[in-house]
């Protein structure tokens, strides 16, 4: 496959994504959702997938989802997805990330860096909260 042919195929997944619906009876749809975070990374046509996490950032439904993805440590997906939730996380509001101290706490104890949501340093509310969170070296 050509990377003509594979961004042309990037693009049409990004498509039919965005054309789905990404809930079933009120609940979202992890394995979609999963899929979003996974195509968000695709240059300028992950963009739109980018802007539904940002426009939704209030969505307590859609974080309770991005935890699921991110501290799911089976062996059952690769880690692409919960490498791009933990980057997602972060962008929700903070009163609503406080009521995730615990996941939040967990997360920062990754080995993996990249599974952290908070890069450098985390925020205050956090850090006062729960001082057990190691900072990442």
């Amino acid at each position: 496959m050509s990377n003509t042919d594979y961004d042309n195929w990037i693009e049409k997944r990004i498509d039919e994504l965005i054309h789905k619906n990404v809930q079933i009876e009120g609940l979202y749809d992890e394995e979609i959702i999963r899929d979003y975070l996974i195509f968000s990374q695709y240059g300028k046509s992950g963009e739109k997938l980018i802007k539904f996490f940002t426009d939704n950032r209030n969505n307590e439904a859609l974080l309770k989802v991005l935890f699921q993805i991110l501290l799911d440590e089976s062996e059952d997906y690769s880690n692409d997805s919960r490498y791009v939730a933990a980057k997602i996380i972060p962008l929700f509001e903070t009163d609503i990330l406080r009521n995730y101290k615990k996941e939040l706490v967990y997360a920062q104890n990754y080995n993996i860096v990249n599974l952290r949501p908070f890069k450098g340093d985390y925020p205050n509310w956090l850090k006062e909260t729960l001082p057990s969170v190691p900072p990442i070296n």
